[in-house]
């Protein structure tokens, strides 16, 4: 069933709160977990060159959101947890990954589960 304009806009905008709103606690959660567990100590070394060897942060999506389709994707869009740290050139290596974004500080990456699935 579609919902007309207006009700298809406020339905979008409660559901972007109500993710925003999930987003901060599961972030603050996780964040907590990484200090923990030592993850995040492993993804501050990770940024040191001398550990290029397991700079690539892989991480598994759990949910996914986004407001509109015009809106570039980042990692807000995605509520995920740490797998494992690879050597980047496991992104090379494998066809079925794929350049999502470039920030300052970090380039994103997509894995599809097989070559030529599309994530979205």
């Amino acid at each position: 069933m579609q919902l007309p304009g207006n009700l298809l806009l406020v339905h979008r905008i409660v559901a972007c709160i109500l993710y925003t709103l999930m987003k901060l606690v599961f972030t603050a959660v996780q964040r907590i977990c990484w200090e923990l567990n030592g993850t995040a100590r492993k993804l501050r070394e990770a940024r040191l060159e001398h550990n290029y060897a397991r700079s690539a942060q892989v991480l598994n999506p759990v949910y996914f959101h986004i407001f509109s389709s015009l809106y570039p994707l980042s990692l807000w869009n995605f509520l995920y947890t740490h797998n494992r740290f690879e050597n980047p050139q496991y992104i090379i290596d494998n066809d079925n990954i794929t350049l999502m974004r470039v920030t300052d500080h970090d380039a994103v990456f997509c894995e599809a589960e097989e070559k030529g699935k599309h994530i979205i």
